[in-house]
């Protein structure tokens, strides 16, 4: 008898997945947790392991393919014939390695000189930490895997050998003319967490009906608080005090006192989830290399001191790639922090399948006039800033988007924030 593995639910708004790459053939003997396969979802790309141990005695999906949650994958033999979904924790999320680049001893870039492998193929998270580990060049290994790929197993049995790593190839390339023009192309593929975010970029403009209202916010009250304790804060948490978990805060606030703007809408299913908990995405750069929404789940259990924890540990779980799928995934509303970056007026586009996405620019000082009974108006200098809702005209209307920023201004502004931070 058989059992059959299926595809995983990789994420909570994840219902497919493609086969990348397969890393088992029929006949090959796996054991529990063994890396099987490599799947790719909206989200991130991943290898799957197999849930127990057996040997492989079908291949049930092509790679390439795209198929469903719950789609059969692949037999392994076992006692009785049962359905086993894989799990659906990340082994490791693939990144778009750098291109290598050889270099002088003075330190010197040679453009001319490219580092190149005979195996011009994608590797696997594992395969590229066994290949750092054991100090091995893909180009000294032959891939038994489909078109030459190098599994995990070419390089145990290279290691077995006792072989040395052989050099890396170099491959000079002819110097040719400039030609005479203003542009350059580098002839490069997109790197696959650049695809993505094109992907999802277009899909969510095709989708949501996007309209961006914004609001100005005084933070002199929070700006002075901050001040006051910034440097005894650094000492405790080991990181600075910034607007953002404020922000957050009244967010989450404010998504208690309009729910719709904290819900997914699926036009084509006849669909609109309003939900019941309230898990923050923040959008987080990746060093320029694209954008990834974390997300912090239960945002409503965490205080203001909690959020920066929160807030921080993810950013630097991102940053460093060094995050599971779960920790991308699931968010009901998003947050960019694009006032890090000194902006004045951003319109975020949504993350799918949000319905809003809130970004937060930059905090300046600016002259204002403070309003006062008996028409003793004055101007002072104040920290300003402006909030930005893209909100989808599919579910809710202009009203509402107004109201759910409000609620926001106005806790920001006349909050007592010094209990929530002392």
């Amino acid at each position: 008898m058989s059992k059959i593995i299926t595809m995983p639910q990789l994420g909570e708004t994840v219902t497919e997945g493609t086969v990348l790459s397969w890393l088992v053939k029929a006949g090959d003997v796996v054991s529990e947790d063994d890396p099987i396969l490599e799947i790719s979802t909206d989200k991130v790309d991943t290898e799957v392991p197999s849930p127990f141990s057996g040997t492989v005695t079908a291949l049930l999906v092509e790679e390439g393919e795209t198929v469903a949650v719950g789609a059969n994958l692949l037999e392994l033999d076992g006692d009785s014939q049962d359905i086993v979904e894989t799990p659906s924790e990340v082994l490791e999320p693939e990144t778009q390695e750098e291109p290598e680049i050889v270099e002088k001893e003075t330190g010197e870039e040679v453009s001319s000189v490219v580092v190149v492998s005979d195996s011009d193929q994608k590797l696997s998270p594992v395969v590229r930490k066994l290949l750092s580990k054991n100090n091995l060049n893909p180009s000294s290994l032959n891939g038994t895997g489909k078109d030459g790929r190098i599994t995990r197993k070419d390089i145990e049995a290279h290691i077995a050998t006792g072989e040395r790593p052989s050099e890396e190839k170099v491959v000079k390339e002819p110097v040719a003319e400039k030609p005479v023009s203003s542009t350059k192309s580098t002839g490069e593929s997109i790197p696959r967490l650049r695809k993505k975010i094109a992907e999802n970029m277009v899909r969510s403009k095709q989708t949501s009906a996007h309209v961006m209202t914004t609001i100005e916010v005084d933070y002199e009250k929070i700006s002075q608080l901050r001040n006051e304790i910034k440097e005894a804060f650094k000492k405790d948490e080991g990181f600075s005090l910034t607007y953002l978990p404020f922000i957050a805060n009244a967010t989450v606030d404010a998504l208690k006192k309009y729910p719709v703007v904290n819900s997914s809408f699926d036009l084509d299913q006849d669909s609109h989830t309003i939900h019941s908990n309230i898990d923050l995405g923040i959008a987080v750069d990746i060093n320029q290399e694209g954008l990834l929404v974390g997300t912090i789940k239960e945002s409503d259990s965490y205080d203001v001191k909690a959020l920066s924890r929160e807030i921080t540990s993810l950013s630097k779980k991102l940053r460093e790639k060094n995050f599971s799928l779960e920790d991308v995934s699931g968010s009901t509303f998003t947050i960019s922090n694009n006032g890090s970056f000194n902006s004045f007026l951003t319109s975020p586009i949504i993350n799918q399948p949000n319905v809003a996405i809130l970004s937060t620019e930059s905090v300046k000082k600016k002259a204002v006039v403070v309003e006062s009974e008996g028409n003793e108006d004055s101007i002072e200098i104040r920290h300003s800033g402006i909030l930005s809702l893209t909100w989808d005209h599919r579910v809710f209307d202009g009203s509402t988007a107004l109201l759910f920023l409000n609620a926001i201004k106005d806790k920001l502004e006349n909050h007592d924030w010094s209990g929530e931070i002392s």
